[in-house]
């Protein structure tokens, strides 16, 4: 059985970004949320655990490279998210004025959107939402837990022979040896147990924004596509409309117009929002993949499963990105072909041409906007191509 928030009968109003702000929410950085004092200490504390996590993994990897590559994997595969959460985690705070103003003008376009049609594409995209960022929160989630339960396994296999206890953090980290003895050794862990979870609704809230927005863009977008074939709509192409009825066909056409500039104009402020997100995650996102599948190959028992969880969370955050963008410009598409196909050759010189306007200005697709990529599923093809050459190479060398 399925959630009920992950069924289609769920309200439609409250899936808007609904894993997002959940996520977020849990570490005091939704855009929309109150910033008491207790919010804003709570966030600044969560800042710099993860800060100081990325630190200490980073330092203990770099460390171990001449010693143990396994070992220096191990730490140097998470820290790899863990640096790209902190870099979405800045992000999402310094535009956290734009992304609220972004949330709320998307939240009242989609809502005078009320047609049974119109209501249809919004069930099916809101929910498709929720269930595809709900799916990375529980990749994210079981990825951060399986580290911590390989340690606690690992340890009472030792203590279960005769061995010691290795005083160790669930994530390969450097820390004070102090820290790392009794009795402040649990709290140790507990933090550094903390810090796989702020890393994964980083990632969740960040890349639940893109997708949430690019989905919610394409209903916007779907919606338009169905007023324009309605407006332009002809019974009778022997019969010529009154110009009354042309000038209210004008009027309405121009508010359709503006109505894709908007969504034109509101794609540019996202892309502007989340390129250093964007960039961020398409340029490791081969490293990081193929890290993981080396470690799958260097590890055995627990580590396969701790690797394995690990690969499919961060291709599904990936996929995420490239499925987001794909829906946008197939939405463009759809528009520029539908106009094309509907029955403005029927009207007046003027609509004619706001018609033909349209349908230039809907064939140059709609995308956000990041240097060297585009997000789209080619783009993830590519992507998987050239993490097979990297798993080869280092096949290869180790």
């Amino acid at each position: 059985m399925l959630p009920r928030f992950l069924t289609a009968s769920y309200p439609m109003e409250r899936h808007y970004f609904m894993v997002p702000k959940f996520a977020l929410s849990l570490i005091g950085f939704y855009p929309e949320q109150k910033r008491t004092v207790l919010v804003k200490l709570w966030s600044f504390c969560n800042f710099c655990i993860l800060t100081y996590g990325c630190y200490a993994e980073a330092y203990y990897g770099i460390h171990y490279i001449p010693i143990n590559i396994a070992t220096a994997l191990d730490a140097l595969c998470p820290v790899a998210s863990s640096i790209l959460s902190l870099i979405k985690m800045v992000a999402i705070w310094w535009y956290r004025d734009e992304l609220s103003s972004l949330i709320q003008r998307v939240r009242f376009l989609t809502e005078q959107q009320k047609s049974k049609r119109k209501l249809g594409y919004k069930k099916r995209f809101y929910t498709l939402a929720t269930r595809l960022t709900f799916l990375l929160l529980c990749c994210g989630f079981c990825t951060s837990t399986s580290y911590s339960v390989r340690h606690l396994m690992d340890n009472i296999l030792r203590t279960a022979h005769g061995k010691d206890w290795i005083y160790e953090t669930p994530f390969k980290m450097i820390f004070p040896d102090a820290l790392l003895r009794l009795p402040l050794y649990p709290i140790t862990y507990i933090l550094v147990h903390w810090h796989g979870y702020i890393t994964v609704v980083c990632f969740v809230g960040a890349d639940g924004f893109f997708l949430g927005f690019c989905l919610y863009f394409t209903v916007l977008l779907h919606c338009l596509q169905d007023d324009v074939v309605d407006l332009l709509e002809v019974e009778n192409m022997e019969m010529s409309l009154s110009e009354a009825d042309e000038i209210r066909i004008v009027r309405e056409m121009e508010n359709l117009v503006d109505r894709h500039n908007e969504i034109a104009e509101l794609t540019e402020r996202l892309s502007g929002v989340m390129v250093e997100i964007t960039l961020a995650h398409f340029v490791t996102s081969s490293l990081i993949i193929g890290t993981s599948v080396v470690d799958i190959l260097l590890f055995s028992g627990l580590g396969i499963i701790v690797y394995v969880v690990y690969t499919c969370a961060v291709g599904v955050e990936i996929f995420l990105y490239c499925l987001g963008g794909s829906h946008i410009m197939e939405a463009c598409s759809n528009l520029a072909r539908c106009t094309f196909s509907s029955h403005w050759y029927g009207h007046s010189v003027r609509v004619q041409k706001m018609a033909l306007l349209m349908v230039a200005r809907a064939q140059r697709v709609l995308t956000i906007k990041i240097p060297f990529f585009s997000p789209s599923l080619e783009t993830l093809t590519s992507i998987l191509r050239f993490t097979g050459s990297l798993i080869a190479l280092a096949k290869s060398v180790i």
